[in-house]
């Protein structure tokens, strides 16, 4: 059967480019690799980015817990906290978020068939083709890859090498503890609007603490060097968890993942064929975020290739503006992140107690987590809002002498 576009991945990027294009008016097949709902490990915190893309139109049951703030936890036991009183993002089940992401792209025309692996993909100069494992093909005018860091698309297409390589990705750790809402509260001290992330000392690393209604999501991750001994790392990491927060952590399941790495600096177009997502490799090098880069890319996609369509056009360079929407979007934040990211705790243990506390700090830090400005808008922004609140600052600052023994 021939569609316009083949989606193959019904994660965030796949099911927010097949809802786009099929609201386009084109004929769109999102192929899924398992059944759904399917598990996937995540840390399941959403930005405030990723629900402007959905029209924060997300249903009640799926919200876990509604988040207001963050924390830093440094190597050193002091703390840095920012919170706000605007809504920095969400955390869910990634099983349940992502099916409401597909069902959402199929109630706007999209096809959607899971438990449908694709083991083969291809593209010439007449159409782009995918065959599932039981031998079923299906062609399109358009491709695009969204099958996560394990992508069979960009591997079938040359775009990506058939071994990663451990220094271009990630390497992570999680499992969600069943804890009940009260051992929720009591670990997040009554307070579970606020994510946890603890940089790791002397590594390209960090681990987080979500909180859910009646979980934590708790885990590591970082650059795939750095992460050889992932599974004794990630016990030692619940181990202080447990000791810090005063409750007992009864694990039922590890999940181990990748990250991907290096799309702006990586090819993710051929003719007719585009990767978003995870499959592309846009996470935050920072935070390890990708959930909200995914959904961004695949609604960049689907405008790309509906411009396209309308042109008759399927070459490279006709498919090229995705690559320049999704550098201009995710250059500067990433490489500044990066910067960060290799100076890690000692650059957060300098910065982060400074400015804890400060309002114009909270007001930023809150800015960057809902994606109302990059990390390399920072020092514009400061700037801006620093007179207004300098008097604020000053005083701060005083009182935080007179409260400082001689």
């Amino acid at each position: 059967m021939t569609y316009d576009v083949i989606v193959v991945g019904a994660g965030p990027a796949g099911s927010i480019a097949a809802y786009d294009c099929a609201k386009q008016g084109l004929k769109t097949l999102l192929l899924e690799k398992y059944p759904l709902p399917r598990e996937k490990p995540c840390g399941g915190a959403v930005m405030y980015r990723g629900l402007r893309l959905i029209n924060e139109k997300t249903p009640r049951k799926l919200i876990e817990r509604r988040i207001y703030g963050l924390r830093f936890l440094l190597p050193d036991g002091r703390g840095s906290e920012f919170v706000s009183d605007k809504l920095i993002g969400i955390t869910v089940f990634r099983d349940r978020f992502d099916e409401f992401l597909a069902r959402r792209a199929s109630n706007a025309g999209a096809e959607l068939i899971d438990n449908a692996p694709v083991v083969d993909a291809s593209v010439s100069p007449t159409s782009a083709k995918v065959q599932l494992a039981g031998g079923r093909e299906f062609s399109a005018k358009y491709l695009l890859g969204a099958d996560g860091v394990n992508s069979i698309v960009s591997r079938k297409l040359g775009l990506r090498p058939k071994r990663k390589e451990l220094n271009k990705v990630g390497l992570g750790m999680e499992s969600d503890f069943h804890v009940g809402e009260e051992g929720v509260l009591e670990a997040t001290g009554g307070d579970p609007s606020i994510l946890e992330v603890c940089p790791v000392n002397g590594r390209v690393s960090y681990g987080w603490v979500f909180p859910k209604r009646e979980h934590l999501a708790i885990g590591i991750a970082g650059a795939g060097v750095h992460m050889r001994s992932l599974r004794s790392q990630f016990d030692m990491f619940c181990k202080c968890v447990e000791k810090r927060l005063g409750i007992s952590l009864n694990l039922e399941k590890r999940r181990a993942f990748f990250l991907g790495g290096d799309g702006l600096g990586s090819k993710n177009i051929l003719p007719r064929a585009i990767l978003i997502g995870d499959a592309a490799g846009f996470v935050d090098p920072l935070m390890g975020e990708g959930i909200a880069y995914a959904m961004k890319s695949g609604a960049f996609a689907a405008s790309v290739i509906s411009k396209a369509y309308d042109e008759d056009r399927y070459d490279e360079d006709a498919l090229s503006e995705y690559q320049d929407l999704c550098r201009k979007e995710f250059s500067s934040n990433f490489a500044l992140a990066t910067l960060v990211g290799v100076r890690g705790p000692a650059l957060a243990e300098l910065i982060l107690p400074k400015i804890n506390g400060h309002k114009l700090a909270a007001k930023v830090m809150t800015m960057v987590a809902r994606g109302d400005i990059g990390y390399a808008d920072i020092p514009f922004v400061v700037l801006k809002k620093l007179p207004r609140e300098l008097p604020t600052i000053i005083k701060h600052v005083v009182k935080s002498h007179l409260a400082t023994p001689n």
